[in-house]
């Protein structure tokens, strides 16, 4: 797999909230509180698969836009758990403070 682009953490969690459905923000909250972490890998790892397999549902369906949607996640959830899985501790904000 190539090495994603070099984006703030933050930026990359900013953008998959702004596509994720409510109830999985939800669930998020309940595991981190207002950080996100490696406790999340598992449910994001779960909404990885879930959305790889609703975007090639609807690409069979012809539903082009949701399906580019649904790549659209694909393509940041991937983002996001290749970022936590490369850190060696804490949460995005301890990540945060030390670089200020």
């Amino acid at each position: 797999m190539t090495q994603p682009f070099n984006i703030p953490l933050s930026h990359l969690v900013a953008q998959y909230l702004s596509l994720e459905e409510l109830s999985a923000m939800e669930e998020l909250l309940d595991l981190c509180g207002a950080s996100i972490d490696t406790r999340a890998l598992p449910l994001l790892k779960r909404r990885l698969y879930e959305e790889e397999a609703h975007a090639m549902a609807l690409g069979a369906r012809g539903y082009v836009r949701m399906r580019e949607k649904c790549e659209q996640l694909v393509t940041c959830l991937n983002r996001l758990i290749e970022a936590l899985e490369g850190m060696d501790y804490g949460t995005i904000n301890d990540s945060l403070e030390a670089q200020h």
